[in-house]
């Protein structure tokens, strides 16, 4: 009997890969913004300032807060780049996540594109995402010149963006990318402007070696993470044509694969579940826990192509 992995028992340390503090447009202070984060029981955050001439908003260099790191927490050099040329943003700017950036990373030039940056991001060794496609109204055409430059997620929720103006969601867009044949991986964030307000309320639990920022970024680039605003998973597997889930107390589990395929076992208090394949297996699929809160979590896609 062949058993492949999708999420593997191990330890998973927490972190928010998107947050803002005072450095740009943020109301707490960055050492505030790290004591939040370490006091609500995460393991890494990232100061993602705006990064981008218009000081209206945005940051005018990379800010290091590695000096605060310790053995039970760390702080990940990033930046929310940003460029010209996005339709339907006030600004006309493009919205780049990039995690692990080296802190010299020079800032877009005006003639820089979307595409652009995100390839020089990636070719500095960021891990890079699309952030918020349902806040801004991110095009199928220009997420698909992205992902096409080599971004490796999406925020399928951006919790800023979801308790601020109900546009945040990100399904439409993954699913779109990966029928396209785009593997992108599938974020929660928070985009925390002010924790005491939006904090705390999506995150990524990442299988990485070390606490480390170099770990945490090798783990994120090999896709070893899930994304969750609440529950907990503790294993997926696939064998001989069945998917079983192991996780905390749910009221649902929900297999969803390619054009539009889904099932879904509902219950009070599930914490396992398995899903028949059949004969016809799915191109990919990804497994969703959702809490009696209504909170849920995501596993990165899976390609059968991969694994049988």
């Amino acid at each position: 009997m062949r058993v492949i992995s999708i999420l593997s028992e191990g330890h998973y340390y927490r972190g928010n890969l998107h947050g803002h503090s005072t450095f740009s447009d943020g109301h707490d202070s960055p050492e505030e913004v790290i004591r939040l984060y370490r006091q609500a029981g995460y393991d890494f955050t990232c100061l993602s300032e705006h990064y981008w001439s218009s000081k209206r908003f945005c940051a005018q260099s990379i800010i290091d807060m590695q000096g605060h790191n310790s053995d039970d927490f760390v702080t990940i050099l990033s930046a929310e780049l940003h460029c010209h040329g996005k339709r339907y943003d006030r600004d006309g700017l493009w919205h780049i996540l990039a995690n692990g950036l080296p802190a010299d990373f020079p800032m877009a030039s005006d003639d820089e594109t979307g595409p652009q940056l995100v390839r020089r991001a990636v070719d500095a060794g960021a891990y890079v995402s699309i952030p918020h496609p349902e806040w801004y109204t991110l095009g199928d055409d220009e997420a698909l010149s992205l992902a096409a430059a080599g971004a490796h997620g999406v925020e399928i929720y951006n919790h800023s963006s979801a308790i601020a103006v109900a546009r945040g969601g990100g399904t439409a867009t993954i699913d779109m990318l990966h029928h396209e044949g785009h593997r992108v991986h599938i974020l929660a964030t928070d985009d925390s402007h002010h924790i005491a307000e939006d904090g705390c309320g999506g995150w990524v639990m990442v299988r990485a070696a070390s606490l480390t920022p170099a770990s945490i970024i090798s783990a994120l680039k090999a896709g070893d993470f899930y994304a969750s605003c609440g529950p907990e998973f503790a294993a997926v597997t696939l064998q001989d044509g069945s998917v079983d889930v192991t996780c905390s107390a749910v009221q649902r589990v929900i297999l969803a694969a390619d054009n539009h395929r889904g099932d879904c076992v509902h219950g009070d208090g599930l914490t396992s579940a398995s899903f028949d394949l059949g004969d016809d297996l799915p191109a990919f699929l990804r497994i969703i826990i959702i809490d009696a809160q209504g909170r849920p979590a995501w596993t990165n896609a899976v390609w059968l192509d991969q694994t049988f």
